[in-house]
């Protein structure tokens, strides 16, 4: 069985649910970019047996969070198809406008520190893990969190592309780290010694994408790493990502 930590499925088809389903897909957890994306989020959960929904304001967007914007997640985020807060975090890279063009400049570190803390308390609120986007400078952003209460309820990185020292400190304090294809494919040392050092059982797969499909050569990559088998690698993150996010 294979899983996706970190998608957005959007407007994704039966027949593209169903082809997961015969690639073997069983947990697929799709992710809001800002309120109107999260309630898209939890509609594509209600839709799909397969698939469960998370809701949250990307750091790009951290100025669009406001009183009623979070009154509004509480309550989507109580929607029991409703697991996970995300995709949520800190981007001092660049971002990207909703027309997707590329801008260097990021929303102002103090917005996408009160609005990623917001959102954090409203995961401690509910008891949901958050799974948390990460281009912050060194470990500013793995300090935040380990200075949270948020460990308690589940922690993820998303998109992890930082070397060994991150990811020991991640996973020594209990967070798991959720591993793209792209950073696999670029195979920087140390990117891959900190996988290598990374218990399995604190891996999960993604795509961040609208087509799960991409997490098989995931699984195959981490496989080699690990000396394990891509079903191997596949049925220990789906049951990594069904602990994280508490699904009976």
């Amino acid at each position: 069985m294979f899983s996706e930590s970190h998608c957005h499925l959007g407007s994704i088809t039966a027949d593209k649910i169903d082809e997961a389903k015969k690639n073997g897909f069983t947990l697929l957890l799709t992710s809001g970019i800002d309120l109107k994306s999260s309630i898209e989020a939890v509609e594509t959960a209600l839709r799909y047996d397969i698939v469960k929904g998370s809701v949250g304001v990307h750091p790009w967007y951290a100025d669009e969070y406001n009183d009623d914007v979070g009154k509004r997640f509480r309550e989507l985020a109580k929607n029991p198809e409703v697991v996970a807060i995300s995709e949520i975090g800190l981007d001092y890279i660049g971002r990207m406008t909703k027309e997707w063009v590329r801008e260097e400049e990021y929303i102002d570190k103090d917005i996408q520190i009160e609005t990623l803390s917001k959102q954090l308390k409203l995961a401690r609120d509910l008891e949901y893990p958050a799974i948390v986007h990460d281009r912050s400078e060194g470990m500013d952003l793995l300090e935040l969190l380990l200075d949270t209460r948020n460990m308690e309820s589940g922690l993820a990185i998303h998109g992890f592309s930082k070397d060994a020292e991150y990811a020991e400190k991640a996973f020594e304090n209990g967070i798991y780290l959720s591993v793209g294809l792209r950073t696999l494919q670029n195979g920087e040392q140390n990117f891959l010694e900190a996988i290598s050092i990374t218990p399995i059982e604190y891996l999960l797969t993604e795509t961040d994408s609208g087509d799960p499909h991409g997490v098989l050569e995931v699984c195959s990559r981490i496989a080699k790493i690990k000396d394990l088998t891509r079903d191997e690698v596949g049925r220990i993150t789906t049951e990594n990502l069904i602990k994280l996010c508490k699904i009976s």
